[in-house]
């Protein structure tokens, strides 16, 4: 509202700019809501009506903008949206997003923005950015390279090239039927030639110029582009929404909150931010970000309170476990490990329910501090259920555990999707029983025959790879502990923020150092990347080689491990070269990795490797296609190698192309 207030005041004080003012009735009409059908009918004629009639219109407008807009209920907001509201076609793109409700519509906030405000020269334009430029056509030349079609433009006194691919030229001839358009695309310059790649190109008076567009995310296949005609869709259908609602939005924030920060009110942000008149859109973001976190803060300020009230299972005798645990490990605890033992000793005894995350890098013994607490509520007489994500964590951790509280007599079961039926029924029998003590699992763990008698502790490994549901469910089997664990590095103040609901430990050293050094190459560098492979092969170690995609991709132009399987093996003759994906067997995956850790040189895998893998003697990590890996799954990749002390490589493979890209 207030920049439509702004834009009123600046002609009423300016005869000339009103004077020449052209569609202004039109634009007023389009962006305010509830006017008088008087005024409407006025604002609909205003560029024929004299000068003094269009400034007693104007101030008609503004005293009616200055009136206070009365807040709506809520529930106004929370209805399904009909087709009262939108077409049958515009609800179903909505439906198709997870959008039922007006709120939802609202809270759709566009993931970007595109600056599509026409420039008539291109040294207005910024080398680099995003632009549009009005353009004519000069000629269209078919040339040698990666772009077969060059379409050489000008905007009255400078060219610029608009580069293409196409397999057939009929691709082009729209150019000659436009003469004159609008370029939108990424203005690059080679020497003193400006040039754009694959440009969009749209009518000089198309509705989708001359405007700032916002972009809205389109979920769907990963890598997928939505087409122009969807993102406009969505975009209309989201408009005509913000367009009819936006206006007196009840107010979440307190005034004291929006008057310290200089926030704006609800209202006025939604309409900014999917109806944007400006590029300078952080403060209505900001807005929203902190409400985000204001009531997901309150939300798990309650849920704790919730928790505190909950039964919990009475643990005695945690000092003395303690030393038994100590005195039976093979290896010595660091200061670390041990005073995590103790801040779960100490939730152990408040009689309370402790919520704790475990933090700590790839190899700082989480493990080990995870069975001590499992060891703690075994003794007092309960049940322990350990989640992980894959099937190969949760064989690592079995064979830990087994090994770990053997001199304790704990009895330790394996459950997974590959585990056998006459297995898995043994496993419900004596889990129900409450004569199993320790069950390792995956997701297979939250299946409702899956029952326990005493349930005291969950354990949740890599608790970033589970939704809240799936967590929640698992908890819901008895009243017990929870202890999560990441290896995903959180700054203590983040791990606050993010979950409110956990107390923190961190793991902060390693019982040895690990030396891992990191290299970035470009793919055209690939002969360096042999080189590494090679030296570290001849210190007698082995190693991984990661890819994004498990097959070749027309949609992504990125490698993959099967057809990338067999370069390796050509490369690598004398060694032996293993593959592994996410589509083999249970039983096939581990037989490749016995076979790897027994006598393979190089695993060629996908990143279904990227946690509980255990490989002392690994001392290199290829990571292809690096830019299309977050940052979370290459820390967890990058942890594979080094594991036995010895110096290793993680070497990152990425396209010439990324180079200076917002990738």
């Amino acid at each position: 509202m207030a920049y439509l207030k702004s834009l009123i005041e600046g002609f009423l004080n300016s005869q000339v700019k009103l004077s020449r003012a052209k569609g202004l009735g039109q634009f007023i009409l389009k962006n305010s809501q509830s006017l008088p059908n008087s005024l409407k009918e006025d604002l609909k004629r205003f560029d024929l009506l004299p000068l003094n009639k269009k400034r007693a219109i104007l101030k008609e407008v503004l005293k009616l903008l200055d009136q206070k807009v009365e807040e709506k209920n809520l529930k106004d907001f929370l209805r399904p949206i009909e087709e009262e509201d939108l077409t049958k076609a515009e609800v179903k793109v909505l439906k198709d997003l997870g959008i039922y409700r007006v709120l939802d519509a609202l809270y759709y906030f566009p993931t970007k923005y595109e600056d599509r405000r026409v420039l008539n020269s291109i040294k207005l334009a910024k080398v680099g950015e995003k632009v549009a430029l009005l353009l004519r056509l000069k000629s269209i030349e078919k040339v040698e390279g990666d772009y077969n079609y060059e379409v050489i433009c000008t905007d009255g006194r400078n060219f610029i090239s608009l580069m293409y691919k196409y397999k057939d030229f009929r691709a082009m001839l729209r150019f000659k039927q436009l003469k004159e358009f609008v370029a939108f695309g990424k203005l690059k310059v080679y020497g003193d030639r400006y040039y754009m790649v694959h440009p969009k190109i749209f009518k000089k008076d198309s509705p989708q110029i001359n405007k700032i567009v916002p972009l809205y995310n389109v979920r769907g296949v990963e890598g997928q582009v939505p087409s122009e005609l969807k993102q406009r869709r969505i975009r209309e259908a989201i408009g005509k929404l913000v367009g009819k609602y936006w206006q007196g939005f009840p107010e979440t924030l307190p005034g004291w909150i929006l008057e310290k920060y200089q926030f704006p009110k609800a209202s006025e942000a939604f309409r900014m931010l999917h109806k944007p008149t400006t590029m300078d859109l952080k403060i209505y973001q900001k807005r929203f970000i902190y409400e985000d976190l204001l009531l997901f803060s309150l939300a798990l300020l309650i849920r704790r309170e919730n928790i505190s009230s909950r039964p919990a299972p009475k643990v005695e005798s945690c000092k003395k476990i303690y030393r038994d645990f100590v005195r039976a490990l093979p290896f010595s605890l660091t200061h670390s490990q041990r005073r995590a033992m103790e801040e779960i000793i100490k939730d152990l005894e408040k009689g309370k329910v402790m919520m704790r995350l475990l933090q700590g890098d790839v190899g700082s013994g989480k493990t080990v501090v995870a069975l001590f607490a499992s060891l703690c509520l075994i003794r007092s007489g309960y049940q322990v259920a350990f989640m992980v994500p894959t099937e190969i964590l949760a064989h690592q951790h079995f064979k830990t555990a087994k090994e770990i509280l053997k001199p304790f007599g704990v009895e330790v079961a394996l459950l997974t999707g590959s585990t056998s039926t006459l297995e898995r029924m043994k496993i419900y029998r004596l889990c129900k029983s409450g004569h199993l003590k320790l069950l390792i699992g995956t997701h297979s763990l939250i299946e409702e025959k899956v029952k326990f008698k005493n349930l005291g502790l969950v354990v949740i490994d890599e608790q970033h790879r589970f939704g809240v549901l799936q967590r929640k469910s698992l908890i819901e089997k008895g009243f017990p502990h929870l202890l999560v664990m990441s290896a995903t590095p959180i700054p203590r103040t983040l791990a606050l923020a993010l979950y409110g609901d956990l107390e923190v430990s961190q793991l902060r050293e390693l019982p040895f150092k690990r030396k891992v050094k990191s290299f970035l190459f470009y793919e055209d560098e690939f002969d360096k990347v042999i080189e590494l492979v090679r030296e570290k092969l001849k210190e007698g170690g082995k190693g991984f080689v990661v890819y994004p995609l498990i097959e070749e991709s027309e949609r992504l132009n990125l490698r993959s491990a099967i057809y990338e399987y067999n370069k390796w093996k050509e490369i690598f003759k004398d060694k032996k070269v293993l593959l592994l994906h996410g589509r083999m067997k249970e039983s096939q995956k581990r037989e490749v990795l016995e076979e790897f850790i027994r006598e393979g040189h190089i695993l060629v895998s996908t990143s279904v490797i990227e946690v509980g893998l255990d490989v002392p003697r690994a001392n290199f990590m290829v990571v292809e296609s690096a830019q299309r890996f977050g940052l979370s799954q290459l820390h967890q990749l990058r942890g594979r190698v080094g594991r036995g002390g010895e110096e290793a490589y993680c070497i990152l493979v990425v396209p010439r192309e990324v180079e200076g890209s917002e990738e």
